[in-house]
C-alpha cells in the first residue's frame, strides 16, 4: 500500500516502470510477493529489486560513506601514481555510480551497469592498479574486483567458456566463468584485462551487457549486471603489428615515452576507434561512450620516484608486521640510490619498478635476516655504499 501525495505516489509508480523494465510478469509477481513476505513497502522499490535479483534485503552501494566518495580523488592517488588525468575522469565514473545518475540519459537507465571504462594506454602504467583501487574504495577489498584476462578467450567458441555452455554441450553444468562470478559477487568491479585480445564474438555478447545490464547463461538463468562497474583495459594504439611472409610478426611503437600526452591521448584514440571500425562493432564504442575511455601516460621521471618510494615503504611495514625487524633507510638512500633505478626503470612501467624493488630491496633484505640470524625486535640500518651501487645493510645499536 502506498501512502502520500498525488505525485509521490506518481514518482514511485515512474522509478517501478524504469527500474522493473524489461522483467516478465511472472518475474515482476515473484518481485511483489517477496516484498509482501518481507515488509519492504512501495516506496523501498530498489530493496525489492535487490531481494529478488541478489537475495540481499540492503543494496552495499547504499552503504559507501559519503566521504569516501567526495575523497575518492585522493584516495586512489595514493595508489595510481603520475596519473592525475585518468584518475579524475575515473572519479566522475564512480560518483555517478555511487549516486545512482550513471545512464540517465538511456530509456534503459536502472538496468545498465552503475559505470563502464575503457582504460587504454601503455603496459604498465596502473590501469589495473586503479581497478582494484576502485574495488578497494567502494566495496573495501580487491578481492571485489574481478579479472578475466582476455588472452585466455581467443578461440571461436570462448563466449560459451565465458557465459556458459547451452545445453548438450560439454561444460553445461558447471556454467560460465563471468555468469557465476557475478552471481556470485553481484556488487563487484568486473575487469576485462586487454579486450583486443578476445574473440570478436565475445564482444558481441558485450553488448547485451553493456545496454540492458544483464545476460542469460547457459543454464537459462538470467545474471543481472546492474550493480557493476565493468572495466576494460587494453593496450591499442600503442604498437603496429606486421607479419611477414613465415609468420613471424614484429611489433613497432606507435607511441614511446618521448611523445607529449596530448600526442598520445590522440593516437591511442585513433587505435581504440579502428580498432572497433575494423571489427564493424562501432556500436560497441557507442555502449562505452567516448567520456569513458581514459587514455593513460607512460610513468614520468617523477611519478617513477613517488612508486618506488611507496613500494619500498610498503614493503618495510610488512616485514615488521611479520618478523617485528624494524627497518630504517639513511636519509639519502632515494635520492642517492633508488630513485636513479627507478627512473631508469621506468619505460618497463610500474612493473619494471616492482622489480627493481624486488631486486635491489627485497632480495638482499632477505638474505641478510636470513644469513645473519635476525631475530624479533631487531633494528636494522640501510644505507648506499660510497660509490653509490649498492646498498649497505647493518644491525643498530
Amino acid at each position: 500500500m502506498l501512502d502520500g501525495d498525488d505525485s509521490e505516489i506518481k514518482k514511485i509508480k515512474q522509478k517501478f516502470i524504469d527500474v522493473t523494465d524489461g522483467l516478465k510478469c511472472l518475474e515482476l509477481r515473484e518481485v511483489r510477493e517477496l516484498s509482501v513476505k518481507n515488509n519492504i513497502e512501495g516506496n523501498r522499490i530498489l530493496d525489492a529489486l535487490s531481494l529478488y535479483k541478489y537475495g540481499i534485503k540492503e543494496n552495499p552501494w547504499n552503504m559507501i560513506e559519503k566521504e569516501k566518495i567526495q575523497n575518492a580523488e585522493s584516495i586512489i592517488k595514493q595508489r595510481v601514481m603520475g596519473q592525475d588525468e585518468a584518475v579524475r575522469k575515473a572519479v566522475d565514473v564512480i560518483k555517478r555510480a555511487a549516486s545512482g545518475l550513471s545512464g540517465l540519459q538511456h530509456s534503459s537507465k536502472d538496468s545498465k551497469p552503475r559505470g563502464i571504462l575503457f582504460l587504454a594506454g601503455p603496459t604498465g602504467t596502473g590501469k589495473t592498479e586503479l581497478a582494484k583501487s576502485i574495488a578497494e574504495l567502494l566495496f573495501g577489498d580487491e578481492k571485489s574486483c574481478i579479472r578475466f584476462d582476455m588472452s585466455e578467450y581467443q578461440q571461436p567458441h570462448s563466449d560459451q567458456k565465458l557465459l556458459g555452455a547451452p545445453p548438450g554441450y560439454v561444460g553445461y553444468e558447471s556454467g560460465g566463468q563471468l555468469t557465476n562470478a557475478v552471481k556470485e559477487r553481484p556488487f563487484s568491479i568486473l575487469l576485462f584485462d586487454e579486450i583486443e585480445k578476445a574473440h570478436p564474438s565475445i564482444l558481441e555478447k558485450f553488448l547485451q551487457i553493456l545496454e540492458d545490464g544483464r545476460m542469460t547463461d547457459g543454464q537459462g538463468n538470467t545474471v543481472y549486471f546492474s550493480e557493476t562497474i565493468i572495466i576494460f583495459t587494453s593496450n591499442l594504439g600503442i604498437y603496429k603489428t606486421f607479419s611477414d611472409q613465415y609468420g613471424n610478426v614484429e611489433k613497432i611503437p606507435v607511441v614511446t615515452p618521448n611523445n607529449s600526452y596530448e600526442e598520445i591521448k590522440d593516437l591511442v584514440s585513433k587505435g581504440v576507434k579502428d580498432y572497433f571500425l575494423d571489427l564493424g562493432r562501432p556500436e560497441l564504442l557507442n555502449r562505452i561512450g567516448n567520456n569513458n575511455i581514459i587514455i593513460f601516460n607512460f610513468i614520468s621521471d617523477e611519478a617513477a620516484k613517488q612508486i618506488v618510494k611507496s613500494q619500498i615503504t610498503k614493503v618495510i611495514q610488512s616485514i615488521y608486521e611479520r618478523t617485528k625487524i624494524s627497518i630504517n633507510l639513511a636519509d639519502d638512500i632515494f635520492e642517492n640510490y633508488y630513485y636513479r633505478l627507478a627512473v631508469e626503470a621506468r619505460e618497463n612501467g610500474g612493473r619494471g619498478i616492482g622489480n627493481i624493488v624486488e631486486e635491489r630491496f627485497i632480495n638482499p633484505v632477505s638474505r641478510y635476516i636470513c644469513d645473519n640470524d635476525i631475530e624479533e625486535n631487531t633494528s636494522i640500518k640501510i644505507s648506499v655504499n660510497e660509490n653509490l651501487s649498492d646498498i649497505v645493510i647493518k644491525v643498530e645499536g
